[in-house]
């Protein structure tokens, strides 16, 4: 009886690890706090390296330094995510659209509407913490289809995600497909076949959420386009 006891002790314990350790995972992620200095810019709006274009031009938004832009060794693995900055003066929220090549670890280069809101634009450059949050965003993910792709070639650009894509498969014969990222912040596909495609995206706390997306065009598709998404991930 004893052994039995034990036994449905050390199942349950494994079963509450198995929910609780990518919990745990998630939240220290998101509540990694990097400390470094702020400059500003007035570009990212257009032609940012993750190209989110358009960009509203009233939006806060900032350019990050090569290591965090490239979060754990992943291409633009923070391109399109929000960030919380405290400075001497409060804080603000910001949009990923850029890198920021001179900048340290840390270093952001932000919108000058945003540097107001923590700094005096007369000092230059601050001392600033950041974090990663939850996007303040509404509706399902977009895809950004680049021009000159087709179901031979394609580069796909997951947007208006709630936290930042490190990962993007798709499903063909039987398994699913790596897809690497680029430094320009799209998922390169080879192959890919002429009907509707199953997906899956993984985020940075390790979320998947699968989708899928209409069939690639036969020929090189001669502008970018925009998909709407099935899904999106869960808070």
């Amino acid at each position: 009886m004893k052994k039995r006891l034990s036994l449905c002790f050390i199942g349950a314990l494994i079963l509450m690890l198995s929910f609780t350790m990518p919990n745990m995972k998630a939240a220290s992620i998101l509540d990694e706090v990097r400390e470094s200095y702020a400059t500003y810019t007035g570009s990212g709006y257009s032609g940012g390296a993750a190209l989110l274009d358009p960009i509203p031009s009233d939006m806060k938004i900032t350019a990050l330094n090569p290591h965090d832009y490239n979060y754990k060794g992943v291409n633009a693995a923070l391109a399109g995510a929000y960030l919380e900055v405290t400075g001497p003066k409060g804080k603000t929220v910001v949009y990923v659209t850029d890198k920021y090549p001179e900048g340290a670890k840390g270093a952001l280069d932000l919108s000058p509407n945003a540097f107001t809101k923590i700094g005096n634009m007369e000092d230059g450059k601050i001392p600033i913490s950041w974090k990663i949050i939850k996007a303040p965003i509404s509706g399902n993910v977009a895809y950004r289809i680049k021009e000159g792709s087709s179901e031979w070639w394609a580069a796909i650009q997951v947007r208006n995600h709630k936290y930042p894509v490190m990962k993007m498969e798709y499903y063909k014969d039987g398994k699913w497909v790596n897809m690497e990222k680029t430094d320009y912040n799209h998922f390169l596909g080879f192959h890919m076949g002429s009907t509707s495609l199953p997906v899956r995206i993984t985020d940075i706390r390790g979320v998947i959420v699968k989708d899928q997306l209409p069939a690639l065009p036969s020929t090189a598709a001669s502008q970018a386009y925009i998909v709407k998404g099935n899904v999106q991930f869960p808070n």
